[in-house]
């Protein structure tokens, strides 16, 4: 692991896994801006850098993979030794591999449980140390609308989604009176790199990156078990559970809901798949 710095601001403290760009990044950029000092972590180290720089002074990127545990002890180390503090944690990093999932290798499937899931274990863990001990804190899990409302190519996805919502449910019961806050975000498909040749139904747009920042600042100031993004998500989700899967399934049928991830535009996955693979190759050195 390495890392890049400038001088210490003053404010709350707060991590954020996977903030080279997309989602991370718009959090981070958010969080800077409302007075956190931040200990950002990317697997990339140039859009670490350049995460970093973008934050002004004050800030530290660390690069790593959030997939292994002393990644994420490191993370809490680092803003405790440099800031004296931790307020909020935001387990963001994830990857996105759609299509059959009879398609999809071995390796693959190991990687996004290892990137949506593990790391979210391993970050929640190593954050919930440090907070129980200070008696204060908030940490922020990125889940998904996928989580209740799994979809047809992105069955893995899905899957370590719902295990991240779970994870948030159960360790929020066992944090209750310590002082610190559990929180899911749910939203819908964003409009980054993940979301790239997914084919969309008409009428039907991906949600820009700042929507889902500010569920998180949300949440921060207001703290709840799940918060939406966006916010008519949080009416409209739990309402499939009581909808018949006949009836559900005739619904997606109209709204082409299948095509989104079953049917994408291969010319235009081919640099995230390319992402993807470099990852697996990475990840096994």
């Amino acid at each position: 692991m390495t890392s890049v710095h400038s001088r210490t601001p003053t404010g709350r403290v707060a991590v954020v896994t996977g903030a080279g760009r997309g989602i991370g990044r718009r959090i981070a950029t958010s969080l800077a801006d409302s007075g956190h000092r931040l200990v950002i972590c990317d697997i990339n180290p140039v859009t670490a850098q350049e995460a970093v720089a973008s934050l002004g002074p004050g800030h530290r990127a660390l690069v790593g993979d959030v997939s292994d545990a002393s990644v994420c002890r490191a993370l809490a180390e680092d803003a405790l030794q440099h800031f004296g503090r931790l307020d909020v944690w935001v387990n963001n990093a994830g990857i996105l591999p759609i299509g059959p999932l009879q398609s999809q290798s071995a390796a693959l499937l190991d990687r996004v449980v290892a990137v949506n899931l593990n790391a979210v274990l391993h970050g929640s863990q190593a954050a919930a140390a440090v907070m129980k001990e200070r008696g204060t804190g908030h940490l922020i899990n990125l889940a998904s609308a996928a989580a209740t409302k799994p979809m047809a190519g992105m069955a893995a996805y899905s899957a370590t989604k719902a295990g991240v919502l779970a994870l948030s449910q159960a360790l929020r019961r066992e944090l209750r009176g310590s002082g610190v806050h559990v929180s899911a975000i749910l939203a819908s498909l964003t409009a980054t790199h993940m979301s790239h040749g997914l084919r969309l139904p008409f009428g039907l747009t991906p949600l820009p990156p700042a929507a889902v920042a500010a569920a998180v600042d949300r949440t921060l100031r207001r703290p709840t078990a799940l918060s939406y993004a966006p916010r008519w998500l949080g009416w409209v989700l739990p309402c499939t559970h009581l909808v018949p899967t006949a009836l559900l399934d005739r619904m997606d049928d109209m709204l082409h809901v299948d095509t989104i991830a079953c049917r994408p535009v291969p010319e235009q996955r081919t640099a995230y798949e390319e992402e993807m693979r470099r990852s697996i190759k990475l990840s096994a050195t």
